[in-house]
């Protein structure tokens, strides 16, 4: 059993989830109207409240990313990143079970439209999973390779993990252009 974790994989897991919030809560702003619509759309709030709740879960999402890149109030931001992942997945799990997989996960608010699916769900689980290593104790970073392992880790996750996301919002269009061209 570890008693503390190495500190190059909480570097590496916080540099990793301040960028995935970050990124989220970028695409979100940038487009905030349509995510308005995606926010909509999950029909889990009232109409009326979605302005209001959408733009508070963007500020939810950008609070956390400062706090995990920057290491202000981590614990809070560790927790507050596990939370939202476990309602996303809660989201999503929701509108799956109601037969409706047909709408758009809003994940990153990018071009790419991803359908919901239990991918997104057990994606969404295994992050809260891993930001789960912030609230345990860490070992002090001791050298300047610490520092750099880490943050190499994490930007390089966080870059498959958005080449993945691309390819699978590809494959819905894959499967129109099978159907349509046999």
């Amino acid at each position: 059993m570890i008693d503390q974790i190495p500190p190059a994989l909480a570097i590496c897991t916080r540099t990793f989830g301040g960028l995935l919030f970050g990124a989220a809560a970028f695409g979100k702003i940038r487009h905030h109207v349509a995510f308005q619509g995606v926010f909509e759309n999950y029909r889990l709030t009232p109409p009326f409240a979605t302005p209001v709740l959408a733009y508070g879960l963007i500020g939810a999402e950008a609070l956390v990313a400062l706090s995990l890149l920057t290491g202000l109030g981590l614990t809070a931001g560790a927790l507050g990143a596990m939370a939202l992942l476990g309602l996303f997945a809660l989201a999503i799990a929701i509108n799956l079970v109601r037969g409706r997989d047909d709408i758009d996960c809003g994940c990153f608010q990018s071009t790419l439209r991803q359908q919901l699916s239990w991918a997104h769900v057990v994606r969404n689980l295994a992050y809260a999973t891993l930001m789960n290593c912030l609230l345990l104790p860490r070992a002090p970073v001791t050298s300047a390779l610490d520092l750099v392992d880490g943050v190499g880790a994490g930007l390089a996750f966080f870059a498959l993990g958005q080449v993945f996301e691309s390819l699978w919002s590809l494959r819905g269009g894959v499967r129109k252009l099978v159907k349509r061209f046999g």
